[in-house]
Parts: C-alpha cells; structure tokens; sequence
C-alpha cells in the first residue's frame, strides 16, 4: 500500500496496490457500501471477482483509492491501470462489459471536495497516460472535473433508464398505469407462450451452481448469436473470462452483494435467460438472452416483465442500464438521465496515442478510397497500373509516417524513464 498524502488531520488518502491489502478491505468496503446504498457493480464482491476472474487475467495492476476519516473508511474508488503498447492506460476496475464509473462514498462525508481529492490522487498518483471514464453521470463531480480537464480527446453520451419501481406498492395499478408496449398490455405476451405449452419461470440462486453454469454458456450462445446479426459485437461478450466472472458471480454465497438468474422454458426446453446484479436499493440489467427461434414470442420480453414485477414486489428499483430501447423507456415511464464515456489524454505523451489512431483511421479510409476507385477502373489496363503505383506510393508514406510517430513515442517514453529514475536518484541522495 502506497500512501498518498493527507488532506487534513482526520483524512488521509492511500493508493492500494497489491491483491492481498485489497482483500483485507473486505469487511469495511461492505460497510461503507450498506452506509452509501451502494448498486451492484460497487460492492466488494464484484470488484473482487471483477479483478480475480478478468481485470488479472488481462495483465492488470491494481490502484485502488481509499479515503480514511479518523480512521474509518469513508470513500473508495477501485482503478486498475496496464500498459497498452506504449501507453499507460487508468480505467474502473469492472468486468469490463458496460459498467458505469462511480465512486463509492460515505453519504455523511459526500461533497465537492472529497470528490476532488480522489480525482487528483487519480491524476496525480496513479501515473497514467490515458484515463478512461466509460458512462459517468453527467450531473455528478466526478464528471463536471473531468470533463473540465485540459486533455479531454473525447465525450460521447448515452441514455439510461431506470424504472422507480420502489415506489410502487401494487403491481396491477402499475401495470395499468403503463398503457401497451407494441400493442401489448403487461401480461398478454406471457399468456400468448402459456397457450403454446407449458411455460415456466424460474429464478436461480448461489444453490443451483450446476445450473447457472449451464444456463449462463446457453444465454452466451445465444447473446453471442445476436451480437453478430446486429453488428453489436463487444469484445468483452466474448470472453472466456467474462463468462468465468457471470458463473461465480451467479454462485456467490456471501451477504455483501450478489446476482440472480431467471430461466424460462416452455415445455421443457429454454427459451430466454436473463441475469440481474442485486444493490442494496435497486437491481441492474446485466445481460440476457433468447431463442432466435423463438422471437415472435418475444420470449425475452417476458423475462424482462418477470424482472420488473419481482423487483417492485421486493421494492427495489430496476436500472436497465445504458440504451434508448423502447422496452426501457416503456417500464421506466421515461425516468432516467445520460451518462457520459470519456477519454483524457492525462500526458503530452497520452496526445501521441490519440493522434496516432486518428492518423491511422483517416489512413484505412483513403486507403480503402483509393481501392474501391481502383475497383471500378481496372478494364482500363493503363489506369489500373497507375493507380495501383499510387496506392503502394500512399501505402509506403503512411507506413514511413506512422514509423517515425513510433520512434518518436519511444523517444519520448525513455526520456520520461530517465527523468523518473533521475528523479529517484536525487530523492534518495537527500535522504
């Protein structure tokens, strides 16, 4: 554990980096994330497996920030960093799927200033590159100072949807409340299936850790199959690792946090899964998956309904996550906000990394340009010789430019190497 500096006599800033001082944090993360009403993706058991079953895996190094008030824990933000070819890169530590960027924080100690703390024992302490902020809230501190950063490269923003189902005391006036989803009321596409056979639907837990595994390589094969006619395709869905983390996560036994699964089955054979993290006052999407063969049964809109109406009956809210689909905005009736991704180049040397890959993409368009023009002139023998000396001429300049920015990088990166060493030199001398 590496101390970072105190803000004042009762606070005290540490940057956590080996596994086993993460692990003894145990105890008094599950504590502060009851004392905050911590969601899903910030308690301790998710990070945990988060950084045992993917972030590890992937050659990740931890840097967790903690807050102490008088000792006591008050505020935490798990961040791992690894290296990226030349670049060092800072991120939340997450299964690395579609998680949202927050900081878990003691509500007794929330403000401005915490936030501000933690943001530059990040910036500061953390010696990365590029920070990556993947769907912060737009209305939050943490986004107005990083959005406020000088080496903001990029912002993109995305909607989501939360359905206020706490709220809600009884199912049947909320339902009525909705109106129809595609010309469905709540109810009328469960009882369409029960008319094809016998429909059932089950909720999994840690009990039935046989099942689980094999309904979540079943739900994956049929999310991995969606993802590919939709052009949808995150790399992340296609990890082993990802997989190992939803399979323990689902068969996690301890108190502090855990997921739920639900299987439906129509006559026996499945026909959508659907996965669900648990927080301490709502209940978060993961990921879910249906029959192709099945879709004009919309058996994945039946799971979905199931989820809502377990989740008011226990009185939990129900975050669908990030997307504008008409099924969020329907069970949500319209609440929720935007979130924001961003990417900061932390370095002058973070600036190369993001110009390097414009560079390379503005490169594969002209190059692909000047193909496809090539394409539609070949007959014409002359023609098609010339061009094709024009594209291994542009083809060898980009080559030379790209080569020069890696030299380049490379400079750069030494020099920074022997100023930190320098640096540590001198610091050891004068001690």
């Amino acid at each position: 554990m590496r101390v970072y500096s105190m803000c004042s006599c009762k606070q005290r800033v540490d940057i956590i980096e080996a596994p086993e001082d993460f692990h003894d944090l145990r105890e008094e993360w599950i504590d502060l994330w009851s004392r905050a009403e911590g969601h899903h993706h910030e308690s301790f058991a998710v990070c945990w497996l988060s950084w045992q079953c993917v972030a590890r895996r992937a050659g990740r190094s931890l840097r967790i920030i903690t807050v102490r008030s008088e000792g006591r824990l008050i505020a935490v933000w798990p961040l791992v960093r690894w290296r990226n070819r030349f670049w060092t890169v800072l991120r939340r530590l997450s299964p690395e799927s579609a998680d949202y960027t927050t900081v878990l924080i003691d509500p007794a100690y929330s403000s401005p200033e915490l936030v501000n703390l933690i943001w530059r024992a990040a910036r500061e302490r953390c010696s990365a590159d590029i920070i990556t902020l993947p769907y912060l809230e737009s209305k939050g501190e943490l986004f107005r100072l990083a959005s406020m950063h000088h080496g903001v490269m990029k912002a993109k923003e995305h909607p989501y949807a939360v359905a206020r189902l706490s709220m809600e005391t009884d199912w049947h006036r909320y339902a009525e409340s909705l109106g129809a989803l595609s010309g469905n009321k709540p109810g009328a596409l469960r009882r369409r299936l029960e008319r094809r056979g016998q429909l059932e639907l089950r909720i999994l837990g840690p009990e039935d850790a046989q099942e689980n595994a094999r309904v979540i390589d079943w739900m994956l094969d049929c999310k991995r199959e969606w993802a590919k006619r939709t052009g949808k395709q995150g790399e992340w869905l296609f990890s082993e690792a990802y997989r190992d983390y939803l399979v323990k996560l689902a068969n996690h036994r301890d108190s502090d946090a855990c997921a739920r699964l639900l299987l439906a089955t129509l006559n026996g054979a499945p026909i959508a899964a659907s996965m669900v993290g648990l927080g301490t006052r709502s209940i978060t999407g993961l990921i879910a998956g249906f029959d192709p063969r099945q879709n004009r049964l919309a058996p994945g809109a039946v799971a979905t309904e199931a989820w809502v109406r377990w989740a008011l009956e226990c009185g939990l809210d129900l975050d669908f996550g990030v997307g504008n689909e008409s099924f969020k905005q329907y069970w949500s009736r319209g609440h929720g906000g935007v979130v924001c991704s961003i990417d900061i180049a932390q370095t002058p040397w973070g600036r190369v990394a993001f110009a390097a890959h414009e560079y390379r993409e503005k490169a594969k368009s002209a190059v692909a340009r000047l193909r496809g023009a090539r394409a539609e002139i070949y007959p014409i023998r002359a023609g098609y010789k010339a061009l094709s000396l024009v594209v291994g001429l542009v083809a060898k300049v980009l080559h030379d430019r790209m080569r020069e920015l890696q030299n380049m990088g490379a400079r750069l990166q030494g020099q920074r190497v022997g100023a930190e060493r320098a640096a540590h030199v001198q610091k050891r001398t004068e001690i």
